[in-house]
């Protein structure tokens, strides 16, 4: 099974959605610098992603296989 780089898929998210860092930041009550250092982690904690997720309308699945080519 091929490991997922939850970063990755955060840019991906976020590029096929259009919102930057600093509009993530605001919706998730973080800041900018903080996004930034989601974007390059390869791993990231459960709640991490359901935040993300639910500040850009997402179902988990479709974060977690942003970054997986079929």
């Amino acid at each position: 099974m091929e490991r997922i780089h939850a970063g990755d898929c955060l840019k991906k998210v976020q590029s096929r959605l259009g919102v930057s860092s600093a509009d993530l930041a605001r919706a998730t009550g973080t800041t900018r610098q903080q996004v930034l250092r989601w974007r390059l982690n390869s791993n990231m904690k459960l709640h991490t992603i359901v935040l993300i997720c639910n500040a850009l309308n997402l179902h988990i699945l479709e974060f977690i296989y942003a970054d997986v080519a079929f």
